[in-house]
């Protein structure tokens, strides 16, 4: 699971930063359509939530996002391991199943490619403290339950506090 979700962030961050820079993004869309002028490309349109109601650029610009930062992860993880392979298709999927739909979903239809900005970052997010929280032992000790316990310890003193009483 730590490969996967660290292949995840990976992708986010790939995808924000291809996103917010012009020169990336024209350079991703030109892999992405390999410069060609009929540009029927869109594999991922069952991916983007209401697809239908996005700007063919808009799509444009997601699909080659998504394309280039997924090869940028995979190539930053490959290796020449079966088992590294697996792995890394494992996430891609995961990646695409999971995360995607999230991404493009409840977006601004005036400004689809900030709005989706945006959902990364809280994505990024979450995922980061998901990662903390799977690697510290101690997550059931929160500050609610510190709280719970001060309670419980201060019911139970009043408690014998009045039986003595």
């Amino acid at each position: 699971m730590a490969f996967e979700q660290n292949f995840i962030l990976k992708c986010l961050d790939y995808i924000e930063q291809i996103l917010s820079n012009k020169e990336e993004l024209k350079e991703a869309i030109c892999h992405f359509t390999e410069n060609k002028a009929d540009i029927s490309r869109y594999q991922l349109n069952s991916k983007i939530t209401e697809s239908s109601q996005w700007s063919e650029h808009d799509k444009l610009c997601f699909n080659a996002s998504v394309f280039e930062a997924i090869a940028r992860t995979s190539l930053s993880f490959y290796s020449e391991s079966e088992e590294r392979a697996h792995e890394i298709n494992a996430a891609n999927t995961a990646f695409k199943e999971h995360y995607l739909p999230i991404m493009t979903e409840k977006t601004n239809p005036s400004n689809r490619i900030d709005s989706v900005k945006e959902k990364i970052v809280q994505m990024k997010t979450d995922l980061k403290n998901k990662i903390e929280r799977s690697e510290n032992p101690y997550t059931f000790f929160t500050p609610v339950t510190a709280g719970l316990a001060v309670l419980a310890v201060a019911a139970t003193t009043a408690a014998l506090l009045a039986y003595k009483a």
